[in-house]
């Protein structure tokens, strides 16, 4: 054992700073796969644990006071699979937000995306303190005057502590000030368009009484229909709890879902329903996709690590060779030096792993501010990271699999060959007065040293390959989400530059356009609805569009956009789900129970509803809903030839109409769009940090690989230096080497970027309905990160190539 002890601990010693940059390697890809599973498992079982601390149902759903009645209630209740149904009266009213200045900070909503409760009427939040990093203790709620509001309206819309909700009820407005934000697992997500907002039960018993008073019913936003309504009316919640029995059964939230939509009389009527599953999803959507961005750039990692590890185990055997002769030689067991190399390269990586594993672990609550902004929720204490210690471990014994199938080289040495190497009676005068160069002959050593060592340098230009490949992704990514319009795009949604809502007897249509093209253009002009149903008991989102060429084109991965009233686009996550493709019949239930079929003409790729929208003709949608085609009540959606004059397109139709005019902006994804701009910034900002940390990767890489290539090279380089070589000549031949290889390599790597990197996103996308998503890499950008990337390697290579100045001609030739 002694003797395998001295050998591991010299090898360490001779080659220290190659295994210190393979240690530092395996550091980063451990820590970065630590990090990423421990943050999803965290913020996943945080979830879950927050659902039954505040004793979430596991099925949500709301409606108007008018549909949802106490006698539906009890026929819910009533079935087996059900244990309890909690109750939360509500109401919903036009809000927008001010600040303490009283300027508008958020124009006004209408009330659909809105819902009001009490405190402490249905479930118990937790409420931030004003840092957001803990919990109020002894919460007693907000006072009177004051509300709650999830933390999702700071994100998204810049909501801060001390603003103003402003509510319109029966046209009188009441102002709320903001003391708190709360946090809400079952609706707190940015993704998800509804805003609970908490009241003092005083407070909010005053608003509903006013609410009622109104007579209003909002009877507007019956059959699940989305509608920019003016009136506040009352609601009601309900979380449906399952039994303890039909838990152990295997029934979940989806099922229970489907049993509420078969059998009761509620159910078969036009509501929206949200399964736990569906809840809890919709709150870890972004954390799925940056933990799978995270993972692969972790993979990668390994993956370059791994190619170094394999090229400095070769180039040590073969600069080692007598050494490893010798010690056959004096009765050393060849197995017993394979063991010693291993044991070399294990404990490195040991090290560079253990140590990434534990700096995941110790950082990972930095990251949970963060993620609060973009999930709602707060992980307050880690659970020990099994996922990432699992994966440490399956990375070191891939690497140490690979590193013994590598040592069985050692086996081929015999001591005679190895001692045959070295003769001291070997005299040597160098020819340094007359200088060999010339550009043709350093590119003919370089070309003659990468075809001598085609295994080293074909690792050189996997290395260039998989990093290049990576930065073009990003760079691919950031260049499709770069501008507003090119975002939008990208996620398969559509923008509204200006809304107009008018009485049609009041105001005519082509006054109205007049006055906007006196300002701007119309390039387009549709209108839209919104409903949500339910489709096997789960919330999906219905579109109703008077002109589907809003819908661009390479959003449509198959077939094309409705133009008949029985056909509909589907959306790829419902499509998956359903089994559906173009021709197939996807059956819809109309709120009298009626079932309609619509024939599926394509399939969309977009983030509406998380991939399981629909959008119909506005007709089909008109069917649909059972809406009156002829209503009196108009809104109009605007795209102008100039959209940064919309605002003066609103001041012109204000000047002119007054108030018979409404230019509130109700394009369906206008509040989305800060969403859309965050999960953009997250996206292109993880990339470019990721793409300069690859950059550093590729020098790290290259000085790693040079060195060693330089250290097994010594008596070759002391030849060409006897016999005329300038050191410059020989240094520039050396870069060249590099520079062919690691430019073939980025260039392959770009180009497969270019024809799969689509393809990939695409895929992973896909997780939240974006599964036809286009990189923005024109040609001149990929050359471009080719030539940085060849170029980072060949000055990589060029500095680490100055330790031949050093080389002394009479060591190396007799040696």
């Amino acid at each position: 054992m002694e003797p395998l002890r001295t050998l591991v601990l010299a090898g360490l010693r001779k080659d220290r700073g190659t295994f210190v940059g393979l240690a530092l390697l395996l550091f980063l890809a451990a820590f970065a796969l630590t990090l990423t599973t421990s943050l999803f498992a965290d913020l996943s079982n945080r979830e879950e644990a927050l659902l039954d601390q505040i004793a979430a149902g596991d099925v949500f759903a709301n409606d108007l006071a008018s549909n949802l009645t106490d006698e539906d209630v009890d026929e819910i209740e009533a079935l087996p699979e059900v244990a309890e149904v909690k109750v939360t009266e509500a109401f919903a009213a036009p809000t927008r937000v001010e600040d303490a200045q009283g300027n508008e900070v958020v124009k006004t909503a209408p009330p659909s995306v809105s819902a009001y409760e009490a405190w402490g009427s249905s479930l118990d939040f937790n409420v931030f303190a004003d840092d957001l990093s803990s919990y109020r203790d002894d919460e007693r709620g907000p006072a009177d005057g004051e509300a709650y509001v999830r933390i999702a309206e700071r994100t998204l819309r810049n909501i801060q502590i001390g603003d103003y909700l402003v509510l319109n009820i029966g046209g009188r407005e009441t102002s709320l000030r903001v003391a708190a934000f709360y946090e809400d697992p079952q609706m707190g997500t940015p993704f998800m368009e509804t805003n609970r907002y908490l009241l003092s039960s005083g407070t909010f018993d005053e608003l509903l009484a006013e609410v009622e008073e109104t007579g209003a019913s909002g009877a507007g936003a019956s059959s699940g229909v989305m509608f920019m309504e003016k009136e506040a009316y009352p609601i009601r919640e309900i979380n449906v709890v399952l039994t303890p029995e039909a838990r152990s059964q295997g029934i979940d939230g989806h099922d229970l879902t489907q049993l509420i939509d078969d059998e009761t009389s509620w159910g078969e009527s036009a509501h929206t329903l949200f399964s736990r599953q569906t809840l809890a999803g919709y709150s870890l959507l972004v954390v799925q996709v940056i933990t799978a961005v995270l993972a692969v750039f972790s993979l990668l990692l390994f993956v370059v690590a791994l190619i170094l590890c394999l090229h400095t185990a070769s180039s040590s055997m073969q600069s080692g060779y007598a050494d490893w002769g010798v010690l056959k030689g004096v009765g050393l067991p060849r197995n017993a030096l394979r063991r010693a190399l291993v044991m070399q390269y294990a404990f490195a990586a040991l090290i560079g792993l253990v140590l990434g594993f534990v700096a995941g672990c110790l950082l990972e609550p930095l990251f949970w501010p963060m993620f609060l902004l973009i999930t709602g929720i707060l992980v307050v204490e880690a659970s020990f990271p099994w996922v990432g210690l699992c994966c440490c471990a399956a990375l070191l014994a891939a690497l140490m699999a690979c590193v013994a199938v590598l040592a069985r080289k050692i086996g081929r040495i015999t001591p005679l060959a190895a001692l045959r190497q070295g003769d001291g009676d070997i005299r040597f005068s160098p020819r340094g007065a007359s200088a060999i160069s010339g550009n043709r002959l350093r590119a003919s050593l370089a070309w003659r040293a990468i075809v001598s060592e085609k295994g080293r340098y074909l690792g050189i230009g996997i290395c260039s390959l998989l990093l290049c490949a990576f930065v073009a992704l990003c760079f691919g990514i950031g260049g499709a989400v770069a501008g507003d319009d090119a975002m939008y795009k990208a996620f398969g949604v559509w923008k509204s530059d200006g809304s107009v809502r008018f009485d049609g007897q009041e105001v005519s249509l082509d006054e109205v356009r007049e006055t906007i093209e006196g300002i701007s253009p119309i390039t387009r002009e549709w209108e839209e609805s919104a409903a949500i149903l339910n489709l096997s008991g789960e919330a999906c989102t219905f579109i109703g569009l008077s002109d589907t060429g809003v819908l661009e084109e390479a959003s449509i991965v198959s077939g094309r956009a409705p133009k008949h009233a029985n056909e509909a686009l589907v959306g790829l996550s419902l499509a998956r789900a359903k089994g559906l493709s173009v021709g197939d019949e996807l059956q819809v239930e109309k709120g009298d129970g009626e079932e309609r079929t619509y024939i599926v003409s394509g399939l969309l790729s977009s983030v509406l509803n998380g991939g399981n929208g629909v959008v119909l003709t506005h007709e089909g949608f008109q069917e649909l809903v059972e809406l009156g085609a002829d209503a009196m009540d108009v809104s109009r959606q605007y795209q102008l030839a100039d959209p940064d004059k919309a605002e003066e397109a609103v001041e012109a139709l204000a000047s002119r109409f007054g108030d018979s005019v409404d230019t509130e902006l109700t394009g369906l994804f206008g509040s989305s769009t800060n969403m859309l701009l965050l999960c953009r910034d997250m996206l292109t900002i993880m990339g470019y940090v990721m793409s300069a940390f690859a950059m550093g990767l590729a020098c790290v890489a290259v000085m790693l690989i040079s060195r060693r290539t330089l250290l097994s090279e010594r008596r070759d380089m002391g030849i060409y230096r006897a016999m005329g070589f300038t050191a410059a000549s020989l240094r520039a031949s050396f870069t060249l080497r590099f520079l062919g290889v690691s430019a073939a390599g980025a260039l392959v790597g770009s180009a497969l970027t270019m024809a799969a990197g689509g393809a990939l996103i695409s895929s992973l996308f896909g997780l939240f309905g974006v599964g036809a998503f286009s990189l923005a890499l024109p040609v001149w950008e990929a050359l471009a990160i080719s030539a940085a990337f060849a170029l980072a390697f060949a000055l990589s290579a060029f500095g680490m190539s100055r330790r031949i100045k050093d080389v002394s001609v009479r060591e190396l030739v007799v040696e």
